[in-house]
């Protein structure tokens, strides 16, 4: 039996490093990317790599809500692309400026955010069911999958 999911909140650089760290690898399908104006979030499902859990080889669905989200940038990637994954590499903040999710296996693949403030929501529903590998990157040891 799996380990109860993560419910994780990034309000600081610390609790952020921890999240980026558990969102490495996830794949973000692009037709599960949405960016709610009026409510000023963005939101996403993403498949991580239970991380925490190497042994299992598990993924999971991770709901990710940003909030106070002012805009939203991408490149390396086109919306239209419904049945494309985007691959999770990291998630930077740098006070004052932007959110920054960079991509792997897609060359500058990234989604830069605009925010009041870092206020980010994931939490993981749903069973984890069994992958066939552990990712990895050949530059660090961990990555795409």
């Amino acid at each position: 039996m799996s380990a109860p999911g993560l419910k994780l909140r990034a309000a600081d650089a610390a609790d952020l490093e921890i999240l980026s760290a558990c969102l490495q690898d996830a794949l973000l399908p692009v037709a599960d990317l949405h960016f709610d104006a009026g409510a000023g979030e963005f939101l996403a499902v993403a498949n991580r790599f239970r991380w925490e859990a190497p042994d299992a080889r598990e993924r999971v669905h991770m709901a990710l809500r940003i909030r106070h989200v002012t805009g939203v940038q991408r490149k390396g990637f086109d919306l239209t692309e419904r049945g494309r994954f985007l691959s999770a590499l990291t998630l930077t903040h740098t006070p004052g400026g932007p959110l920054v999710l960079l991509c792997a296996g897609q060359p500058d693949a990234a989604i830069r955010f605009t925010v009041s403030s870092l206020d980010i929501l994931a939490e993981d529903f749903g069973d984890p069911w069994p992958c066939a590998s552990v990712p990895t990157h050949a530059d660090s040891g961990k990555g795409a999958v």
